[in-house]
């Protein structure tokens, strides 16, 4: 039967009774420019949408917040969803007849994160990852502020961000947004954000998508040259910017790295007491080690270093080869007494094992008679 609504009075009795659909459709960004046309709906979508396009349809809830149950059209003919033939009822199953189910929700937040349960149903493989996530921990702990699908995909304006990797750290944005002010700063974020530069690593390629991790996660710090490594090692990739691959095999043969991957091996649920990457270059906020402001540059690599060695002078930074390899031109010093270790070592143990064989076999080889 379809659903007729009369002046004011039909509206407020709906808004009194309808609770099902969740409703929100603020701006996002990514949503397309210019949306296709609405397409001809079935007759039980004509009917939901005749009532949720209304933008008075909002319903008030316990906390004194105002609850939005219209859907923004424009968005809706723009989300994936829609483009692939999807309606209310793939994502509102339950939502049958009229008056819809009473739903006792206390506030906006409550509402949506309950309702994305419903993502589930198509999703997988995507949801059993995101179990395995910080997001879906902290909600394990109460904390409904902890990010769910729509609050990344959007709910009615549905996206993906498929080959969009900008989008993804606009995404990130609406929770973290003061780190998403020092990525953009940083040399990877302002590639990507002003530049558009796609090589350079967005959130997700650090943090992961849905089964996201971060400091607080055990063994993230301990193993996080690895995500560096896997750009800083891709010849191809660093070719493009001029960049060495070398960094990370330097790193790991000095003593911090050493140190680092023993920890690696024998105790990776153990905090290690050895600086990686970030600790000296920092985390969102890395920066070339020609700006002036970079961690890493010279004039500010001392106080790098005190963060760890407190008692360092000026000249202890001099110590560190900034990732390059003894080289004769660079630093012919130690290229050469790296080549004299080099010839001595292999030659004092040779000796040592001929002396002892020769020793052994003078001992105990076969006699002469005579």
């Amino acid at each position: 039967m379809p659903l007729r609504m009369a002046g004011l009075g039909g509206l407020l009795a709906l808004v009194g009774i309808w609770i099902g659909i969740l409703g929100e459709t603020s701006g996002s960004p990514g949503l397309p420019a210019s949306p296709p046309p609405p397409r001809a709906r079935p007759e039980d979508e004509q009917r939901c949408m005749a009532c949720h396009t209304l933008p008075d349809l909002l319903r008030p809830l316990p906390s004194g917040e105002i609850w939005p149950l219209w859907v923004d059209e424009r968005a809706y003919e723009g989300s994936i969803h829609r483009q692939k033939g999807y309606t209310c009822f793939d994502c509102h199953p339950e939502i049958t007849d009229f008056p819809h189910p009473e739903r006792a929700f206390q506030s906006v937040r409550e509402a949506r994160v309950q309702m994305v349960s419903v993502c589930r149903d198509c999703h997988e493989e995507e949801a059993q990852e995101y179990e395995q996530g910080l997001h879906a921990q902290a909600l394990r702990e109460g904390r409904l502020e902890a990010a769910v699908c729509t609050d990344c995909h959007g709910a009615h304006e549905t996206r993906s961000f498929d080959g969009q990797r900008a989008r993804i750290a606009e995404a990130c944005r609406g929770c973290h947004s003061e780190i998403y002010d020092v990525y953009r700063n940083s040399v990877h974020g302002a590639a990507l954000l002003r530049e558009g530069n796609p090589d350079v690593p967005a959130c997700t390629d650090c943090h992961d998508y849905h089964r996201n991790a971060g400091p607080t996660r055990e063994g993230f710090h301990l193993f996080s040259p690895q995500l560096c490594a896997k750009c800083h090692t891709d010849e191809q990739l660093m070719a493009r910017y001029g960049i060495r691959t070398g960094v990370f095999n330097t790193y790991v043969a000095d003593f911090h790295g050493t140190t680092v991957t023993i920890f690696e091996k024998i105790a990776p649920d153990q905090p290690v007491n050895k600086p990686v990457c970030v600790d000296c270059h920092g985390v969102h906020s890395i920066l070339p080690p020609t700006d002036e402001n970079s961690t890493v540059m010279k004039a500010n690599l001392i106080n790098t270093c005190r963060r760890c060695h407190p008692e360092a002078d000026l000249n202890f930074p001099d110590a560190w080869l900034s990732h390059y390899e003894p080289d004769p031109q660079r630093t012919p010093v130690v290229f050469a007494v790296q080549w004299f270790y080099n010839i001595l070592i292999p030659a004092t143990v040779g000796g040592m094992l001929l002396f002892v064989g020769t020793d052994a076999w003078r001992r105990w080889g076969p006699r002469r008679r005579p």
